[in-house]
């Protein structure tokens, strides 16, 4: 993420406009004819009093809970709109929260949870063993034996460290998708212009997707995960299994549409451009969205750059209008019918909030932005589909139509 700082003053003076949605060939998926004309929204203020909230997502358990994952280091349960003080997890002794992009930043229950009482997080370490700034984390832990509204901290296994050499671009999303995997998003490993070269480097676990089965009954303490069979890179020399996209600067949140199964990634940009980047259900993963080749649809590392075997984002916006995008969802839940097949996305710097979608004819339109005035870090979703903000003036919000 970005610092508020830079540069806001100058994009906030800027006239709104809509990003660009670009054109993709293929019918429409889960979405007949979004009309952009149409695209409302309102934040309903949930829950104050959180620290800098960054996360929310819901316990597949039928509990009806929400957790609120804070920055430095701590989840909170938030139960019919009631916030329980007393933290369901708190790590903020293994923690790095230094840094604007550092922190606890994901978290991803296993579906059978309420079966095995299984879930993961996403965070940078304070230590750093092999250099750099502290790893970037994916844990697994356990819920405590007597309380179901608390998590045992010393049930850690670290799943996966990957050296982190500078504080800035670390990702952070951790979430199952619909076919039981686990996806983890990692940033290219910070600094400018990816001077690491990992973006496009398929040999590199950073500026990347990734996709790992971390079912209970096959893994063990000495392989915590494991290579899905067909993830695309498997039998490639040189390339890391465990890759499922790359091109990647830093995915700082992504979705799949609970509908159809596509994947939705908000990938934060450069100095000019933000950009969504799509990936069908049937996909056979190892799209390559262009860093540092491109930012956006645009040429980065030089002026006349090749597009072949690039993916071209769905929608882009450049930095009139924002600096920092916070991908979000596909709404899917029955409380606003007019969002119905939208997928909802925002500007952390500016607080703007657009829809997309496909028309009648499979093209993609972006509807005009909407203010909201928040810093919004994340969308996520309850058990029923039904859409939640967190926003860094301490709220969790419920997305609605107007």
């Amino acid at each position: 993420r970005r610092a508020l700082l830079l540069g806001l003053v100058a994009v906030l003076a800027a006239p709104l406009a809509a990003p660009l949605a670009l054109p993709r060939a293929g019918a429409a998926q889960g979405q007949a004819g979004f009309d952009p004309a149409g695209f409302a929204v309102t934040m309903e203020p949930v829950v104050e009093g959180f620290e800098r909230p960054l996360w929310v997502t819901a316990s597949p358990d039928g509990s009806g809970r929400l957790f609120v994952v804070e920055q430095p280091g701590r989840v909170y349960i938030v139960r019919d709109g009631e916030l329980d003080l007393d933290p369901f997890l708190d790590i903020t002794d293994r923690v790095n929260a230094d840094g604007s992009e550092q922190g606890l930043l994901g978290l991803a229950f296993h579906p059978d949870y309420a079966e095995n009482g299984l879930f993961y997080v996403n965070y940078t370490a304070q230590s750093a063993p092999r250099g750099g700034v502290g790893d970037n984390t994916i844990a697994r832990f356990a819920v405590s034996a007597d309380d179901p509204d608390r998590a045992d901290p010393d049930s850690e296994q670290v799943l996966l460290a990957i050296p982190d050499p500078y504080p800035n671009h670390n990702g952070g999303q951790v979430l199952f998708g619909p076919d039981g995997y686990l996806y983890a998003g990692f940033g290219d490993g910070g600094s400018s212009g990816d001077p690491e070269g990992n973006g496009q480097d398929t040999g590199a676990l950073l500026g990347k997707i990734l996709r790992l089965d971390v079912d209970p009954a096959r893994v063990t303490a000495d392989e915590p995960y494991l290579i899905p069979a067909d993830n695309p890179f498997v039998d490639e020399a040189g390339a890391r299994p465990e890759v499922w996209a790359y091109g990647l600067r830093n995915p700082w949140r992504f979705s799949f549409d609970r509908a159809t199964g596509d994947l939705y990634v908000g990938d934060v940009g450069q100095n000019r451009y933000e950009e969504i980047n799509f990936q069908p259900a049937d996909s056979g993963g190892g799209e390559n969205y262009g860093w540092d080749v491109r930012e956006a649809a645009h040429c980065f590392t030089e002026e006349d750059c090749t597009a072949t075997g690039l993916v071209d984002p769905v929608a882009e916006y450049d930095h009139d209008l924002g600096f920092s995008v916070t991908g979000g969802y596909v709404y899917r839940g029955e409380a606003a019918p007019a969002l119905a097949g939208t997928y909802l996305y925002a500007d952390f710097g500016t607080g703007l909030v657009w829809g997309l979608g496909r028309d009648a004819g499979g093209e993609w339109m972006t509807s005009e932005p909407v203010e909201t005035g928040l810093n919004i870090s994340s969308f996520g979703e309850d058990a029923a589909g039904e859409l939640y903000a967190t926003a860094f003036d301490g709220t969790l919000y419920r997305v609605t139509g107007r």
